[in-house]
């Protein structure tokens, strides 16, 4: 394990891009196919099927929210651990975290099959695309837990210093993806049911993959016995609460923006919010690739005690981040009739809204790697409860009052300046946090009194030397 980590004190940036590179690779995969998944729907089934498979994201927000929680949680504790020394502990940590977020998920699972119908009603669902959502969402469902394990897996790989296996893991899934969703939805006709098959049996492999390899020798972390103790559980849902409301809220503001948009410009503008939607995908999994990479390192060096480290890797995080939103922005404004046409078929409508919310929309590209950063930093060390606030207000709070509110007096212009205007806002408070961390001033004012001791017996051995 320390291997893996021996390099960042010499060479901090190329320390943090062999993390946070492969993790950003495995997350253009995701969302490369997530895209090709739209294309093929929105150029075969039509507007429908992406109106349709966009009503079902909030959905799958809150399983990403409840398994990205519980997996950053526990990898939270399992880094801390290893990097204090406590291997043992730590595989403890991991087993506890396997165990807990296959029960949660497969539990959550269950009720929404037995919830099915409230379920429909309660993501907005039309009578017109009611036979789209239902059997793309019923299919889905089945391999749910399959998708969250892996996940949970992968975040684990990362967290004991192996993110380019992670990657490669998901290479092989993700290219099946593709050549199913060209069978299933292209040549077989099998709409978006074939579309969910796709996707879903295209996971099996990677998480097929994590369990062997956790399994074997060569992983840091194994499957020890482990104790059901209340606090530890307590501790990684805390952990891991950030993350939670990060994609609860995702999944509301979603939703909110489905209800805003179909009474304002119906389906083809809910089709075209779609559009919109994979290409701040596509941003946002570049940026969390970054998180990811951040939060190994940070982890391991505040359990280190190296407050020194975590400073240069997150200035160079910010500054990643930074040049990543402005190349994708200015792609976008450059792009923008491209894309749209990509998706739609040639329905001139979908292209025109679509072109209309891109510039606007997409400005926040500019501003959310840096709260992203801020909440990612702020888990790692643990203190999910400024990370939580932070979350809270750029993901939840801030863009649904402002969706509600703008577009009464700016038109739909306020739908789409919401996103980057509550990026901003919290971007100052984000700020604020950082330069007040309670938890981090304490542990640098730790470290720095025990480099005096430090200092001061070197200083006075070398004095006895002399002598």
């Amino acid at each position: 394990m320390q291997d893996n980590f021996n390099t960042l004190e010499t060479k901090p940036a190329g320390h943090f891009f062999s993390f946070s590179i492969p993790a950003i690779l495995g997350m253009l995969l995701t969302s490369g196919i997530v895209i090709i998944d739209g294309l093929f729907i929105g150029n075969i089934v039509g507007e429908a099927g992406l109106a349709s498979v966009n009503l079902t994201l909030p959905v799958l927000y809150f399983f990403l929210g409840t398994a990205i929680m519980i997996g950053v949680g526990g990898s939270v504790m399992a880094g801390h651990s290893l990097g204090s020394g406590r291997q043992d502990q730590a595989s403890r940590h991991f087993s506890l975290t396997i165990v807990l977020s296959i029960i949660t998920i497969v539990a959550l699972t269950l009720l929404c099959f037995f919830f099915i119908e409230p379920l429909l009603e309660t993501i907005n669902t039309k009578q017109a695309l009611r036979p789209y959502v239902q059997t793309y969402l019923r299919t889905v469902l089945w391999f749910y837990p399959a998708m969250m394990i892996n996940i949970v897996f992968s975040i684990f790989m990362r967290a004991q210093g192996n993110p380019g296996l992670s990657l490669f893991f998901g290479i092989a899934g993700n290219a099946l993806n593709v050549v199913l969703d060209y069978f299933m939805i292209a040549r077989w006709g099998m709409g978006l049911q074939g579309a969910a098959l796709a996707t879903g049996i295209s996971v099996m492999i990677p998480m097929g993959c994590g369990i062997l390899y956790f399994l074997s020798k060569y992983s840091v972390l194994n499957f020890v016995k482990f104790s059901w103790k209340m606090p530890d559980i307590g501790q990684i849902f805390f952990n891991g609460s950030s993350e939670m409301v990060g994609q609860l809220s995702v999944g509301f503001t979603t939703w909110m923006f489905n209800r805003v948009i179909l009474y304002r410009m119906g389906v083809d503008g809910l089709a075209a919010y779609a559009i919109v939607g994979y290409v701040a995908f596509v941003q946002i999994m570049i940026i969390t690739g970054f998180a990811i990479g951040l939060g190994p390192i940070v982890g391991y060096s505040f359990g280190a005690g190296k407050a020194d480290h975590i400073n240069r890797i997150m200035k160079i995080a910010m500054m990643s981040s930074f040049i990543t939103g402005l190349i994708c922005w200015t792609v976008v404004l450059f792009s923008s009739t491209a894309i749209a046409g990509s998706f739609s078929s040639g329905n001139g409508n979908i292209i025109t809204i679509a072109r209309s919310g891109f510039t606007l929309f997409t400005a926040a590209f500019l501003l959310n790697g840096f709260n992203m950063m801020i909440t990612a930093f702020f888990t790692s060390i643990g203190d999910a409860k400024t990370s939580v606030i932070i979350a809270s207000l750029r993901g939840f709070l801030l863009i649904n009052l402002f969706v509600l509110i703008l577009p009464n007096f700016m038109g739909d212009t306020g739908i789409w300046i919401s996103y980057p205007l509550s990026e901003l806002v919290t971007l100052f408070f984000s700020i604020v946090f950082l330069k007040q961390s309670s938890i981090y001033n304490r542990h640098c004012a730790v470290l720095s009194s025990q480099r005096i001791r430090i200092d001061r017996v070197s200083k006075a051995n070398h004095d006895l030397i002399r002598c």
